[in-house]
C-alpha cells in the first residue's frame, strides 16, 4: 500500500493520473455497472458511462467523481492521496497566464483536426454512395 502512495506522490500530470486510474479500476476486477452500484449503496453518483468516457479519453475527473471512483475500488483510504495526484494533475495542464488574449479563444490545434476528419468523412462517403450527393436528392 505505501508503494501505491508512493506513486500517486510522483503523479503530475492528466495522462498519468489517469494511467493509474485505469489501474486501479483493474485491480479492482469490478465492471463499470458494478462500480456505479457500489457508489449508489454508499449514498454517491458514479454514472458508468461517465466514468468509461474519464478513463478511455484520459480527461481529467471532477473531484467528486474521482472520490467516488477511488471509494467503489475499495481504497478509500487512499482519497486524499488520489485528490492531491488530481489537484497537480489540473495545476500541471492549466494554460500559462502569459499565453496570450488570444489563447482562450483559440479552439486550438485538436478543433481543427476534427473539423478536417469530418470534411474527409463526407468525401469519402460521397464517392463509396457512387460520387455525388446530388443523384441521391441531398446537397454536395
Amino acid at each position: 500500500m505505501e508503494q501505491r502512495a508512493l506513486a500517486l506522490q510522483e503523479l503530475r500530470t492528466a495522462a498519468e493520473l489517469n494511467a493509474e486510474l485505469r489501474e486501479l479500476k483493474a485491480r479492482s476486477r469490478l465492471t463499470y455497472r458494478q462500480l456505479e452500484e457500489r457508489a449508489a449503496r454508499h449514498g454517491e453518483l458514479l454514472p458508468r458511462s461517465t466514468l468509461a468516457d474519464v478513463l478511455r479519453n484520459g480527461s481529467l475527473p471532477r473531484p467528486e467523481l474521482l472520490a467516488a471512483f477511488v471509494r467503489a475500488c475499495g481504497e478509500g483510504d487512499d482519497v486524499d492521496e488520489w485528490l492531491a495526484a488530481r489537484q497537480r494533475a489540473a495545476e500541471s495542464s492549466a494554460p500559462s497566464s502569459g499565453s496570450g488574449p488570444s489563447a482562450e479563444n483559440d479552439p486550438g490545434p485538436v478543433r481543427r483536426l476534427t473539423n478536417a476528419r469530418r470534411a474527409r468523412r463526407r468525401r469519402v462517403r460521397r464517392r463509396r454512395r457512387g460520387g455525388h450527393g446530388r443523384l441521391l436528392g441531398r446537397p454536395a
